[in-house]
């Protein structure tokens, strides 16, 4: 994936090397969603790239129905949801939920990463296997 904005490129390649990272803040010790100059909770500067467990939990979801890109037509529907994380509070990532039917993603149901493999992939998520193989 190209990215249009530097301060995100830190978060792409560490998913292309199979980890995630989130921004936290050098001096309150607060995780940060998106990557900015500012602590967005104590307003300092000086932050960090910390590497948390990928796993994570819906926290919320959609399911998209209607083509909105012509070129994910052939997708629907598919689920774009907020993934929460207990190793890096208050961060709430949005990314799909892939492999799965859309009918069955629950709140709270576990997910586990999808890295990408190439520069132009997308970190997604999928439910964890004890979620998928739950009747």
């Amino acid at each position: 994936m190209t990215v249009s904005r530097p301060e995100f490129a830190p978060f792409f390649e560490h998913a292309r090397q199979g980890r995630l990272s989130f921004p936290k803040c050098g001096s309150c010790g607060r995780f940060h969603w998106y990557p900015m100059p500012r602590c967005p909770h104590c307003r300092k500067a000086g932050w960090h790239w910390q590497q948390v467990s990928a796993a994570g939990e819906i926290y919320s979801f959609t399911i998209v129905r209607h083509p909105f890109d012509p070129n994910r037509r052939d997708a629907l529907p598919y689920v774009v949801a907020l993934i929460a994380f207990a190793d890096a509070p208050g961060i709430h990532l949005v990314t799909n939920i892939v492999d799965a039917d859309a009918s069955a993603v629950r709140v709270g149901q576990r997910v586990e990463p999808v890295f990408p493999h190439d520069a132009d992939g997308l970190l997604s998520f999928r439910l964890s296997s004890a979620d998928r193989s739950a009747p």
